[in-house]
């Protein structure tokens, strides 16, 4: 599976000219509905319209993120991300530990390429996610063949948000990320490297982050359960820790992150 082999994030300049791209994109979106892209039948048979609406609940707020939108995800005329929150998101990713290991460990490294826009590309004029074709396959796969029945026999979920709805969600979310905190006058800022994490990038590796360290803790337990041994507590309070300490994010490193998602992570 070479095709996932993904290196570490170095080359930062087209990274940044495709936020920025995004973030004045976003900005002048109308008010209401923007429909970003569809995805109908197809050889896979995938129903999705991935829209954004504004204006977002936060541009309500006594302090208001004036640029906030609503990400929707849209099957059959139903919002299928409705209320979707991160607890929802680290539990839909947590229960694909639990069915699959493996399985698990490739969705990570999807959304770590997501986070980076290895898989967006430029179309009309616009940049969208357009994973290559392995890449579509490996998705449509995972989801028919790992995830479907792992759902229905381990959780009794006949319906679930399937593995392409999951990652257009995640990356509208982000989206909506950085323009919320990167455009203070009306168009594209990054103050700093440190700074420009804010937004997309810690959202996402945040994403990552969380569920591979609850992982581990859920794998000690298991297998301290099996052979008598101590349960590595300090595997949890790390995670609650690393929210703390960074006020509701939690990142791990890039080594932690390549050694995390060994072989298709790389420095």
């Amino acid at each position: 599976m070479d095709f996932l082999i993904t290196n570490i994030k170095k080359d930062k300049e087209l990274f940044f000219d495709v936020k920025r791209e995004l973030i004045t994109e976003a900005i002048n979106f109308p008010m209401g509905k923007t429909v970003i892209g569809k995805w109908y039948e197809g050889i896979y048979g995938y129903c999705i319209e991935a829209s954004f609406l504004k204006p977002g609940k936060e541009t309500r707020r006594k302090e208001p993120n004036i640029y906030d939108m609503y990400p929707m995800l849209k099957c059959e005329d139903v919002d299928v991300t409705e209320k979707f929150t991160f607890e929802d998101i680290w539990e839909y990713l947590l229960k694909i530990y639990l069915i699959h290991k493996g399985t698990f460990l490739k969705i990570l490294v999807l959304l770590y390429r997501l986070c980076y826009f290895y898989d967006h590309n430029y179309q009309n004029d616009k940049w969208r996610y357009s994973p290559s074709d392995e890449i579509f396959k490996l998705i449509y796969d995972l989801d028919t063949l790992v995830l479907r029945d792992g759902f229905a026999d381990k959780f009794k979920e006949l319906k679930y948000l399937n593995l392409l709805q999951f990652i257009l969600f995640v990356d509208l979310l982000s989206w909506n990320e950085d323009v919320k905190y990167h455009a203070p006058n009306g168009e594209p800022y990054f103050r700093n490297i440190t700074e420009s994490k804010t937004g997309r990038t810690n959202t996402i590796l945040s994403i990552i982050s969380a569920p591979l360290l609850i992982s581990k803790f859920i794998e000690d337990i298991v297998t301290k359960t099996q052979s008598g041994g101590i349960i590595n507590v300090r595997l949890i309070t790390t995670v609650i820790q690393k929210f703390t300490r960074s006020r509701g994010l939690c990142v791990l490193s890039d080594s932690e992150l390549q050694s995390a998602l060994a072989p298709y992570l790389r420095g």
